[in-house]
């Protein structure tokens, strides 16, 4: 942790004790983290090659290792997203190199990624800094900003938040087209330009390669199986993590990220399974507070932290439930309120 966070996190009120158990849990083992990733990527290969295999020969039960292959892809996301935090390894080239091979596999352009990430991590929950397009899952609106609009707007509002298009139809549309493209990107970012389009012809190499051995109709149907549910599981794991009863919204300078940590994000109480599947980023209030630790040691950052005990805890029953509901914040009574209960 950095002198500067560590000062953030003693001025929002928490224990030179609690900054310097935080800071100790920052730091990655190479060969836990090494494990991770060939484990986990190898894995992935090779349901990706008994599905190929299978239906190559007329094997259509084959496909049902696709769920698996999802769960896969998933916590290769994780990873990926770890590395964009530069946690997974301590080495910068590593976490890059790492970080760019799995988005071969989830789709996802790394540095274009890692960049808008950092900037939702700079200020999520914070009221000054929203309408960013790459924040569109952890946004809000207020209840005077819906209150201004047009019928028409109103409309089309409750419409978008309808988790029938936000759960189940984006997220497709968001892995499959919207991270083929530099969007809501600066001019300046070359880097993340340039590497969107380098990913992009990977892919469309890898697409063709595909296409030759098995036909293209194979490939579009195994490439939907699994990242279809993966992308919808993603998708839903960030907006509950970041939108929920009892999620609270601040601006500057009240703001700051460790506070917003506590109240601003969610703990996701999954099984053993799951959390393996997840990579553990269900305990991402502790992940917002030392983006720095890797994911498998922020379950135990979060045990030994008294303060973290009041963090709000949602089971994927209450995560089901809060994906459908507190999209607005009343500013009035500094909480979360239903769309249909705003006239």
């Amino acid at each position: 942790m950095t002198p500067v966070r560590e000062n953030q996190l003693q001025a929002s009120g928490y224990s030179d004790e609690t900054a310097r158990s935080v800071r100790k849990y920052q730091g990655s083992y190479f060969w836990t983290s090494l494990f991770q990733v060939v484990s986990t990527v190898s894995l992935l290969l090779l349901c990706y090659i008994l599905i190929y295999a299978g239906l190559v020969k007329g094997w259509w039960w084959s496909l049902a290792l696709t769920p698996l292959a999802s769960g896969l892809s998933i916590r290769t996301f994780v990873l990926q997203h770890d590395c964009g935090h530069g946690s997974l390894f301590r080495r910068r080239w590593a976490n890059d190199v790492t970080g760019w091979l799995c988005s071969l596999l989830t789709l996802t352009p790394y540095d274009h990624w890692k960049k808008h990430h950092a900037l939702h991590h700079g200020s999520w929950n914070n009221m000054d800094t929203r309408g960013r397009l790459s924040d569109l899952y952890s946004d809000c609106m207020t209840v005077a900003e819906y209150r201004k609009m047009t019928r028409l707007k109103k409309f089309l509002y409750r419409m978008s938040k309808k988790p029938v298009l936000t759960v189940f139809l984006m997220p497709p549309v968001i892995f499959f087209i919207v991270y083929r493209f530099a969007f809501d990107t600066p001019r300046h970012w070359i880097r993340e330009r340039v590497g969107v389009y380098g990913t992009n012809l990977c892919l469309a190499a890898m697409f063709v390669a595909l296409s030759w051995l098995v036909g293209w109709k194979l490939v579009l149907l195994v490439s939907f199986m699994v990242i279809y549910p993966a992308a919808v599981t993603g998708v839903w794991l960030f907006l509950v993590q970041h939108r929920f009863e009892g999620v609270q919204w601040a601006g500057n300078p009240q703001w700051n990220s460790f506070d917003a940590a506590v109240t601003g994000c969610s703990f996701l109480r999954f099984s053993r399974v799951m959390r393996w599947f997840t990579g553990d980023i269900g305990t991402h209030h502790v992940h917002h507070m030392a983006p720095g630790i890797p994911n498998y040691r922020l379950l135990a950052c979060h045990e030994a932290h008294p303060a973290f005990q009041d963090v709000k805890i949602l089971t994927w029953r209450d995560g089901i439930r809060e994906a459908r509901s507190n999209v607005l914040w009343d500013e009035e009574m500094q909480t979360m309120v239903d769309l249909h209960s705003v006239t």
